[in-house]
């Protein structure tokens, strides 16, 4: 039985791991990396992400093994937006991208009390779509352009509130 993923604040130790997936060229593609960036420009960026603190991003762990990361960015008090990220693509269809996503939902809704959260995918990006839409989130008519696999293309924007999350995943008694 596989161990259940959870998040946790970035570590020191996380940053060779991250580091690696700068050369998974079909990860850095899909999630808007820099294509071919030597690994010390990985490492020096994911410190400084860990020094600056100013995007809240957390882990997302299985075992022992960090396999992907959840951001809440922006600093408003009541809605933040969601992004996701698993690594490397080999770990593609497990799964694990609505695991990590619906973590991050939790974790914004119950320890930083938000009111909704957003997210965007890009229109071509079919697997960000389904994990959006799974997780019960509703398209919102605030739509744009940006570029996907070098390519531009329209933006889905979805929208969950914390009323509508927590009918869809009521917290179990006792917690």
């Amino acid at each position: 039985m596989e161990s259940p993923v959870f998040l946790r604040p970035l570590e020191l130790a996380d940053i060779a791991t991250y580091a690696d997936w700068g050369a998974d060229r079909r990860l850095c593609e899909h999630a808007g990396w820099t294509l071919d960036l030597p690994r010390p420009a990985h490492e020096a960026h994911w410190q400084r992400t860990l020094e600056k603190g100013e995007l809240l991003r957390l882990a997302a762990v299985r075992g022992d093994e960090v396999i992907g990361y959840v951001d809440l960015a922006g600093t408003d008090s009541d809605h933040r937006e969601l992004g996701y990220v698993v690594g490397p693509s080999t770990r593609w269809g497990e799964g694990l991208g609505t695991t990590i996503a619906r973590l991050g939902l939790e974790h914004g809704f119950s320890v930083l009390s938000l009111d909704w959260v957003g997210a965007e995918a890009a229109e071509t990006n079919q697997a960000s779509v389904r994990i959006l839409q799974q997780l019960g989130m509703t398209e919102t008519a605030d739509h744009g352009v940006d570029t996907y696999l070098g390519t531009p293309t329209p933006t889905r924007c979805f929208r969950i509130s914390r009323e509508s999350y927590l009918l869809q995943n009521p917290v179990p008694e006792g917690k």
